[in-house]
């Protein structure tokens, strides 16, 4: 196959993301765990599951720069000595990738057969186009999969996000839902606990809120980030991006309800300014000991945790992020890799998924900090220091991990260009925007945003 490269893509700089901020989160004491730790080669065949099946295949594989890409590409020989099959590896910044697959997938390349992408970005868009080969046929087949793999060893939540308008385009290897994170030494102070409810919310910020010294709650807060967490209040009052029929939903009641109870948590107890921070300044703001809570992705212990940057270190409790009226709905990001599908070896590459997804990988890749999506990969000695320092951070990855299939963004095909226009609506409540004024905001928002559906999900 003379069009493939005839090495590995050499590693590219890239600017940390939220994707790959993950490999932070394990901290240091990880790294130390991992130092002489390699998987183990107990992927035999076992029972009528033959590994050698496609032995001499050829595949080829588009991924990010990312850590759980380095880990697994490192232990390629392994998976090339289990099954006979040749991996050609190449991976790209993600901004470079997202731009790179569509074109291969439209010029319906065959020699393209497996990428890393997150269902809840890439998914609608390019299952729409036609462009996956959904796995459903392989998760239903015992031949195509090996006796000890165990499904329900995956959490549920985790595994339905792999799941596009009714099909399985793939298991997700690595997840990040959120946690309400808050100063354990503050709380304690005052007497006070991790809010259970919204109801509970405002009045433990206002207890640790005394401004300029400390806020009382910071958050991401720009149009294109201030939704990853205002959807945590979406659907704690019941809401959704979408009507059942597909139609924008920001001004429906709950929607309303989120923005206005978010806007207020973040003019009253936020720190000035609150409307350009992304992730990193609102980590930092707890990092420094300027805000005492936030509700946001788990991976962001890694800032929290930094012994070389962070004042908190050892300070920050982990807590489930509160009930709304509609009940516990939080979020959860994951990626994956999925089958195109114009690849003509589709068989191999789900050989390839299913090692990628082996308890012994998980382990390998959890340990590095890549928050796995098999359960029993949290509960090995690989991750007795982490449950020593941060148990109830591990409790809430898990618990959410299990009960979450709720995405982040919206499930459109013109993902970033919907989120940002409901962003803007937020920022306009960040500025003071609220009542009936709020809600004709809204409702423009609505009309600008079912263009945009009218243009893309054709």
């Amino acid at each position: 196959m003379s069009s493939l490269p005839n090495s590995v893509s050499p590693r590219r700089k890239v600017n940390v993301t939220r994707r790959n901020f993950l490999k932070l989160v394990a901290g240091s004491s990880a790294g130390a765990l991992v130092a002489g730790y390699s998987t183990s080669r107990a992927h035999a065949a076992t029972g009528d599951f033959d590994w050698k099946k496609y032995r001499g295949t050829d595949l080829r594989y588009l991924g990010w720069v990312h850590p759980w890409s380095d880990a697994i590409k490192a232990n390629l020989p392994e998976f090339e000595e289990l099954t006979g099959i040749k991996v050609y590896w190449e991976q790209l910044p993600q901004d470079q990738h997202r731009q790179k697959v569509p074109t291969e997938l439209t010029a319906k390349n065959k020699d393209l057969d497996l990428i890393f992408m997150s269902p809840e970005v890439e998914g609608v868009k390019y299952f729409k186009a036609g462009w996956l080969h959904p796995i459903d046929e392989y998760l239903a087949d015992p031949k195509m999969m090996p006796p000890d793999f165990d499904l329900k060893d995956f959490g549920e939540g985790a595994v339905k996000t792999g799941k596009v308008l009714g099909k399985q385009i793939l298991i997700p290897h690595q997840v990040d839902p959120p946690s309400f994170s808050y100063r354990k030494d503050l709380f304690s102070e005052k007497g006070i606990k991790a809010p259970e409810t919204f109801d509970q919310m405002e009045g433990v910020m206002g207890k640790v809120h005394a401004p300029p010294n400390i806020y009382g709650f910071v958050s991401r807060g720009t149009a294109l980030q201030g939704t990853v967490p205002w959807a945590l209040y979406l659907y704690g009052f019941g809401g959704e991006w979408l009507t059942k029929d597909r139609k924008p939903a920001t001004s429906a009641p709950e929607c309303i309800k989120a923005i206005e109870f978010w806007a207020r948590l973040c003019t009253t107890y936020g720190p000035p300014g609150i409307s350009s921070f992304n992730w990193a300044e609102s980590s930092a703001m707890i990092a420094q000991g300027k805000a005492a809570t936030e509700g946001d992705s788990v991976g962001l212990r890694g800032v929290y945790e930094a012994p070389d940057k962070s004042k908190v270190v050892g300070k920050i409790g982990y807590a489930m992020f509160p009930a709304g009226p509609g009940g516990q709905r939080p979020w959860v990001w994951t990626a994956g890799n999925a089958i195109p599908t114009y690849s003509q070896k589709k068989e191999a590459a789900w050989y390839f998924i299913l090692w990628t997804l082996s308890k012994q990988n998980q382990i390998l890749t959890n340990v590095k900090g890549i928050a796995a999506t098999r359960t029993s990969a949290w509960k090995t000695p690989e991750m007795d220091a982490l449950r020593k320092t941060n148990p109830d951070w591990i409790e809430t990855t898990l618990k959410s991990m299990e009960i979450s299939d709720k995405p982040i963004n919206p499930p459109v095909v013109a993902v970033m260009e919907y989120r940002t226009r409901v962003g803007e609506v937020l920022v306009k409540a960040l500025q003071g925007l609220k009542g009936d004024a709020l809600k004709e905001e809204a409702a423009k928002a609505d009309k600008a945003l079912q263009a945009i559906l009218d243009r893309t999900e054709k």
